[in-house]
Parts: C-alpha cells; sequence; structure tokens
C-alpha cells in the first residue's frame, strides 16, 4: 500500500507509521454521515471548507457572506464567481505524486489576509475531500501551531469526509517537522499559544435554503 511513497520519496518507516495513525483517526468516523448541503464551518466567522458545488453556488455564498475562495482544483469556475470574488485558483490534480506543498506559503498568507480582514473565504476542490482539506490543514498548522494529528483530529469534527491522499498527507507530515524545526508547533505549549476556537453553530442552523 506505501510501497509508492517508500520507493518515490524515501518514506521512512516513522512516516508511514504516522499515516497508518492518521489513516485510522480518519476510519473512526467513517460510518457517521456526513453529507454536507451547505459548505463545513471549520472556523467560525472566517474559515468555510466545501466542494465545487458550493464554490458555484452564487446565493449561496452571498448568504454566508463570503469574500474570497480559494479554488485547488483542476476546474475553474464560472466567470460570474470569479468576478464577484477574490478567488486563488491553483490547478492541481488529486494524486499522489503531485507536489501540493509548494502552494502551503501561498495559501496561508491568501488565508491569514483573510483573516487580518476579519471576512470570510471558502476553501474548496471538486469533492472537498483531499485538495481543500489538505490546503486547510496547513493552514491549522502553520498559524494554530498544533501537529497534523491534532489539526486532523480537529477537522475530522468539522468535516467526517476530510481525507487527503497518502502522498499528501506524507507532504503534510514534513511540513510538520519544518514547522517543528521553526518552533512555530511546540507541544509543550498546547492550546495556550494560539487556540483553534471550537465552533458550535451549524451552518444549517444559519440558513433557509
Amino acid at each position: 500500500m506505501y510501497g509508492y511513497l517508500i520507493d518515490n520519496y524515501n518514506a521512512t518507516d516513522q512516516e508511514i507509521e504516522y499515516i497508518e495513525e492518521l489513516t485510522k483517526l480518519r476510519s473512526k468516523r467513517r460510518d457517521s454521515p456526513y453529507f454536507n448541503k451547505n459548505p463545513s464551518i471549520v472556523i467560525d466567522n472566517f474559515l468555510f471548507h466545501g466542494d465545487l458545488g458550493h464554490a458555484s453556488n452564487l446565493q449561496l455564498l452571498k448568504q454566508l457572506d463570503i469574500r474570497h475562495i480559494i479554488n485547488i482544483c483542476d476546474f475553474p469556475l464560472d466567470k460570474k464567481i470569479m468576478s464577484a470574488f477574490n478567488v486563488l485558483h491553483i490547478n492541481l490534480d488529486d494524486s499522489m505524486e503531485v507536489d501540493i506543498k509548494q502552494h502551503f506559503d501561498k495559501t496561508n498568507q491568501f488565508l491569514k489576509t483573510c483573516k487580518e480582514k476579519n471576512e470570510k473565504v471558502l476553501v474548496h476542490c471538486q469533492m472537498g475531500i483531499s485538495r481543500s482539506s489538505t490546503i486547510v490543514l496547513a493552514y491549522l498548522m502553520k498559524y494554530h501551531h498544533d501537529t497534523l494529528f491534532k489539526a486532523y483530529d480537529f477537522l475530522l469534527d468539522k468535516r467526517r469526509q476530510a481525507s487527503p491522499n497518502h502522498g499528501f498527507l506524507l507532504q503534510l507530515i514534513r511540513y510538520e517537522q519544518e514547522l517543528r524545526a521553526t518552533k512555530e508547533i511546540d507541544t509543550g505549549k498546547g492550546d495556550i499559544q494560539n487556540p483553534i476556537e471550537i465552533v458550535e453553530t451549524k451552518v444549517e442552523d444559519k440558513l433557509e435554503l
């Protein structure tokens, strides 16, 4: 199962074990229903996570007061959406060999700017499962100073279907190692450093579509 990562990316035994732990974390939510007619709220009044259908629904985006969109898939958005919102489009396939990590600085800065402006942003890919989840996890790790395991555990509570492919998980693991090296992730500080905001309100409770 992991031979490709070992042969092509020199994945270590420790990295493979980490991927297995993340996969187990995901499997615990597998039996839970996770159909979302609306994007998932990851951080209240700021970060939404969804799919191409959400990003193409002009009425929904306006009702949610979303101003910015990160489109991380190989499908461009409609011209009406492109003209109405600040869109960052990164044309990317959902494939293990794709280098998604090279885009983390750009997407993290985009999200950071949205947060500083107190404006809402939607991160999406085609299905809202792999590519967009990877981008959201990179942000949580960078600016909320969380390990990948903790960030993923949090994200799964908000979006059950979040499931980066194994190649993306390996890149996130190595990104965590970089953030640890620069002390941007310090497990000793825990939630005191920059806690992830826990959101109880569901978007379905706010909308009548």
